[in-house]
C-alpha cells in the first residue's frame, strides 16, 4: 500500500464534523435572529394597536364635545367636564379611555359678542396586549352661543 493514503485515514470524518459544526453555528445564529425579529414584530404590533386605541379615544372625546348642545359644566376642581372611570373595550384586548378638560373661552372675531369659542383638551389613552400603552392629547374648540 501507498504510505500517503495511510496517513490520511479519518480526514473525511474530521472534515464532515467541521462542516457540521459550522452549519450548527449558522443554524443557531439564524434561530436567534428569527426569534429576535418575531419579538420585535410582536412589540411593534402591540404598540401600534395601543396607539390606534388612543387615537380612537381622542376621536371619541372630540365627538363627545360635538354632541354637547351647551357648554358642559365642570365635574371636579381640575376643570374636567368629562372624566372616564373605566376603559372602553374595543376589539379583543384593545381598550381606550379619555378625559375632557375645559381650557378657556374666548371671543371669536367676526362674530357677535354672544358667541364664544370654548377650548377643551382631550387626554386620550389606549392600551393593548402585553401591557402596551399609548397616550394622545388633542385640543378641540367648539363655538357656543351664550345667554339664549
Amino acid at each position: 500500500m501507498d504510505r500517503r493514503l495511510d496517513d490520511e485515514r479519518g480526514a473525511a470524518l474530521v472534515m464532515v464534523l467541521g462542516v457540521l459544526a459550522v452549519l450548527a453555528v449558522l443554524a443557531a445564529i439564524a434561530i436567534t435572529i428569527v426569534t429576535s425579529e418575531k419579538k420585535t414584530a410582536l412589540s411593534d404590533y402591540t404598540n401600534q394597536r395601543s396607539f390606534y386605541s388612543a387615537d380612537a379615544a381622542s376621536e371619541a372625546g372630540v365627538n363627545w364635545i360635538q354632541r354637547q348642545t351647551s357648554p358642559p359644566s365642570l365635574v371636579d376642581t381640575l376643570s374636567h367636564v368629562f372624566k372616564a372611570n373605566e376603559y372602553v373595550t374595543l376589539e379583543g384586548d384593545n381598550r381606550y379611555q379619555y378625559d375632557v378638560t375645559y381650557t378657556r373661552k374666548r371671543f371669536r372675531p367676526g362674530w357677535s359678542v354672544e358667541y364664544k369659542d370654548y377650548e377643551y383638551t382631550v387626554d386620550a389613552r389606549g392600551a393593548s396586549a402585553q401591557q402596551s400603552e399609548a397616550a394622545v392629547q388633542v385640543t378641540a374648540t367648539r363655538l357656543y352661543r351664550e345667554g339664549y
